[in-house]
């Protein structure tokens, strides 16, 4: 059961808890500091497992269910750079039936890692490529990166499901390697592109790594909204102007928004 006090506890609350605590323990005398500090050290960790109960609690959970953790109380460990309004429709309207083999390039916190496995069949082979840390990986990225993260990510497949988290940088051959040792000759139903931003990044994502998609399969990209191509984000222009053969769709909350929005290829056949 959920425990709505820390479910409602505002993640950005958990980065003040340590300065909370070094303040406290400067100012505050014997067994009263101890009294102070105790709690907000303890209070993040307590968090974190909360989140990892939670998340295994979601395995068999719906996409609207596991987004309102990952908006919500899970936000500050397992969030997702994603609009609601744009994800969960792009999933529902193209795999009415779940998808057998699903990747991701880009994982930041794991928040659409967790949505893809809510939409994938029980059994399906999940893909998730990141380079933990990178420059495109979240507002802090630093905080996506570190084996502590290993147990969350984990915690999102269902029992079934067969989870290969992959770190590393896309454009590397070894990275490719890794991924197409992963797929073990299978091909995607779905690739979701959401890693490095620049032209240059999201352009090798798809030349490299379209071709592990069956035909009709789809090729997603995130990001199509303009307005960040002064930080070098330079996916809708991408979108718009490279030769993508196959069916588009776009799904963009508000034409007035900065960013965001999914674009979705449907590869012929």
């Amino acid at each position: 059961m959920k425990n709505p006090r820390l479910s409602a506890l505002p993640g950005s609350l958990l980065l003040l808890l340590p300065l909370c605590a070094v303040l406290a323990a400067a100012v505050l005398p014997g067994i009263t500091r101890l009294a102070a500090v105790l709690p907000l050290l303890l209070l993040p960790p307590v968090k974190y497992i909360y989140c990892v109960c939670r998340l295994r609690e979601l395995a068999g959970a719906g996409l609207e269910e596991a987004a309102d953790f990952i908006l919500g109380p899970g936000s500050f460990f397992t969030g997702m750079l994603q609009r609601r309004g744009e994800i969960i429709p792009f999933l529902k309207e193209n795999f009415p039936s779940p998808p057998a083999a699903v990747a991701e390039i880009g994982r930041a916190k794991g928040g659409t890692l967790m949505l893809l496995c809510r939409a994938a069949a029980p059994d399906a082979l999940i893909i998730s490529l990141d380079l933990p840390g990178a420059i495109h990986s979240g507002p802090v990225p630093a905080l996506n990166k570190g084996a502590w993260r290993l147990p969350l990510l984990r915690a999102m497949a269902g029992p079934g499901q067969d989870l290969r988290l992959i770190d590393g940088d896309s454009k590397l051959p070894s990275s490719t390697a890794l991924f197409e040792g992963a797929l073990d000759g299978r091909k995607l139903d779905l690739l979701f592109i959401d890693g490095d931003h620049t032209w240059e990044g999201v352009k090798s994502d798809y030349e490299t790594y379209s071709r592990f998609v069956r035909p009709g399969g789809v090729i997603a990209f995130h990001d199509i909204q303009p307005g960040l191509e002064d930080f070098g984000v330079a996916v809708s222009r991408f979108w718009r102007t490279a030769h993508l053969p196959g069916t588009r769709k776009e799904y963009i909350e508000d034409p007035a928004q900065v960013s965001y929005g999914i674009g979705a290829l449907r590869l012929p056949g």
